[in-house]
């Protein structure tokens, strides 16, 4: 019999058993317990049982959820929570605790912090009702994607704020503190056009250190161009920006998204993940980033910039980012391992391009792997337990070919991943069933590519998908859906594995990006964060899969009696859900803690806690305290020095 909760810094997810199926249980009520504050609130309910009517108000002691695991989306950041999981039997309309139970889990924060290491995520789903309700309730008429425009361009517009959550506050967080502390900041950007991220860089003038990119796409009237951000980029020159203008050869991007703080001169802090500083990558993609306060990782970091500031040639009717030699060797052998400072895990950070030259536009079948990916994919095969994952569309080869082989290798291992592009779910299930790879994009009127249910591709609700009261959907606005680029591998092991950045996860981007890609290893807050959240997009795209594919059969009411729970556990009472067995996997050690401050967390982190007096993060996310650092290395492979 246990209950245990995980959180990352957006929503928590519960999941519990006690000890197989339970006579007479129509389900459970969970109530969310504030530690600081002393006060105990029921979780909404979200289903009814036949004949009853949903409405506001209902909580999960009428209708109670009938799984053994939950996600609650509706906590409050920063608050600290423990969850009391109530059996319910009786008659529908007419429900009582029975006489067992409850259960009690362990304390969680919502917090991005966990010591050297701040995680966010955003809530850039877009397909769901609440965003339906509101931009349906938005005046003007027109079309969805033409609505959330209006509201994700309007700084502190509500909608806006929801969908980027805590995003906007750490896409900013490095600029204040450069204005507030007089220190300098290097960026390397793709994309950029966010009115808020802007007029926190703009005023730092010739502090600011810009590699600006090119995009290729449309202008504000519609017209080809290559460069999409050109008056963001003529903007920021006329603010007193220095701005390094890289632009890129056809088929080649400089992808990154990063920002390194030098405080007199040396890097202190440094900042990357998948977020494009845009209005979309806020809010209309699912994101996350990492603020690192490690001098180590800053280091590694800045000299990456340094390279790229090398390698781009004064402007011209030529390409200004050659990705010459010197860059890619450099790339190649730079591999830094860092140990972080608080003793939490280590970083291998790679960077690309990282190949001896760019990708031939007909690939042989005997292409090199490029060294990061090399890494990545022999981690892969290394898995124990599990991998889940989120990508946007990382192409061929890729992490999808390298899951698909490690599930067949293992068939216990558990697998989930949700990916924009649907030839990338449909690759896995052609490799998962012997079938030919790689997958091509379906045309227009083309039948649908199979999918597996491990690894689907996203969707909301469509107008034919519609019923009840739930709405058409707005899916996507723009390309991507899942912008993330992540792999979590093991998360509840001391071996666990965090792969993220701006890399898309396939040969292209090593081949001809400017990219990087962070391997996070035995840092197990960060890995159950970041399972949390795939879990959570997963999850949520998983249902509007079942939509699609069984249409009516994927809705029903609440059952009347006990046989829901047969799905979770077989007749000897063992666990047979794939999905609960991974949650249950794992026991957090967060029991003996102190109860938690306004900035601290509950994770098990003992060298952290030694530093911090059992209290973490050392250092909050928007402080400027200094840190309690030990000794740090950057070291490189082959032994060579940083």
């Amino acid at each position: 019999m246990k209950a245990i909760a995980f959180s990352n810094n957006d929503m928590a997810v519960i999941a519990w058993t006690l000890g197989g199926k339970l006579k007479g249980c129509l389900g459970f009520a969970i109530t969310r317990i504030d530690v600081l504050a002393g006060t105990e609130t029921p979780l909404p309910a979200m289903a009814t049982f036949k004949g009853q009517a949903a409405g506001p108000g209902r909580t999960t002691f009428v209708d109670p959820i009938q799984k053994f695991f939950w996600k609650d989306v509706t906590a409050i950041r920063g608050r600290t929570y423990r969850y009391r999981v109530v059996p319910m039997g009786g008659t529908p309309g007419n429900l009582k605790p029975l006489p067992y139970g409850p259960l009690l889990s362990n304390q969680i924060q919502l917090t991005p912090d966990y010591g050297a290491l701040s995680v966010y995520f955003n809530r850039g789903i877009l397909a769901t009702q609440s965003t339906a309700n509101v931009l349906e309730a938005t005046p003007g008429g027109g079309k969805l994607v033409d609505k959330l425009q209006t509201h994700i361009y309007k700084i502190g517009d509500p909608l806006r704020n929801d969908l980027a959550g805590e995003m906007i506050a750490a896409l900013t967080t490095l600029p204040k503190e450069a204005a507030q502390t007089g220190a300098a900041l290097q960026c390397a950007f793709y994309e950029l056009d966010d009115p808020e991220v802007i007029a926190c860089l703009k005023p730092l003038q010739r502090s600011l250190n810009l590699i600006l990119s090119n995009m290729p796409g449309e202008d504000a009237n519609h017209q080809k161009t290559n460069d999409v951000y050109a008056p963001e980029r003529a903007d920021m020159k006329a603010a007193g920006v220095k701005v390094i203008d890289r632009f890129m050869a056809s088929n080649h991007i400089g992808h990154n998204k990063f920002q390194v703080l030098l405080q007199s001169g040396k890097p202190t802090v440094a900042l990357f993940g998948s977020t494009n500083v845009t209005a979309h990558g806020l809010c209309a993609q699912t994101n996350n980033t990492i603020i690192a306060r490690s001098p180590a990782v800053a280091n590694v970091y800045s000299d990456y910039w340094a390279r790229l500031k090398k390698d781009t040639l004064a402007p011209g009717p030529k390409i200004t980012g050659p990705q010459a030699k010197p860059l890619r060797s450099a790339d190649a052998k730079g591999l830094a391992t860092v140990d972080l400072e608080d003793g939490s895990g280590t970083i291998d950070i790679w960077f690309s391009p990282n190949t001896p030259k760019a990708r031939s536009s007909k690939p042989p079948a005997d292409e090199a792997c490029p060294p990061d990916l090399q890494e990545l994919f022999d981690l892969i095969g290394k898995a124990q337990q599990s991998i889940v994952f989120l990508v946007f569309e990382p192409g061929y080869p890729s992490i999808i070919d390298a899951i698909a082989a490690a599930q067949k290798a293992r068939p216990t291992l558990f697998v989930r991943g949700a990916v924009t592009a649907a030839n990338a779910a449909g690759e896995f299930y052609a490799a998962i069933h012997d079938g030919e790879v790689p997958v091509k994009t379906p045309r227009k009127g083309d039948p649908p590519l199979p999918e597996d249910f491990r690894v689907i591709h996203t969707t909301g609700v469509t107008k034919g998908d519609a019923f009840a009261q739930w709405k058409q959907e707005l899916n996507r606005a723009g390309n991507a859906v899942v912008h993330d680029k992540i792999v979590v591998i093991d998360p509840f092991t001391d071996h666990c594995v965090v792969a993220m950045g701006s890399h898309n996860d396939g040969y292209k981007a090593s081949y001809n990006n400017d990219e990087n890609l962070n391997i996070i290893k035995g840092h197990r807050s960060a890995a159950e964060a970041y399972a949390a959240h795939c879990l959570d997009v997963y999850d949520h795209y998983a249902w509007r899969y079942w939509l699609e594919t069984r249409k009516s059969k994927a809705w029903h009411f609440l059952a009347s009696d006990d046989a829901w729970q047969d799905a979770y556990f077989a007749a000897d009472n063992t666990v047979k859900s794939a999905e609960l067995a991974f949650w249950l996997s794992a026991t957090p050690k967060s029991e003996a803690l102190p109860t938690p401050h306004a900035e601290g967390s509950t994770r098990n982190r003992p060298a952290l806690q030694l530093l911090t007096g059992g209290l973490s993060p050392a250092v909050g996310p928007h402080s400027l305290k200094p840190a309690r650092h030990g000794k740090f290395a950057a070291k490189r492979r082959r032994g060579e020095g940083r």
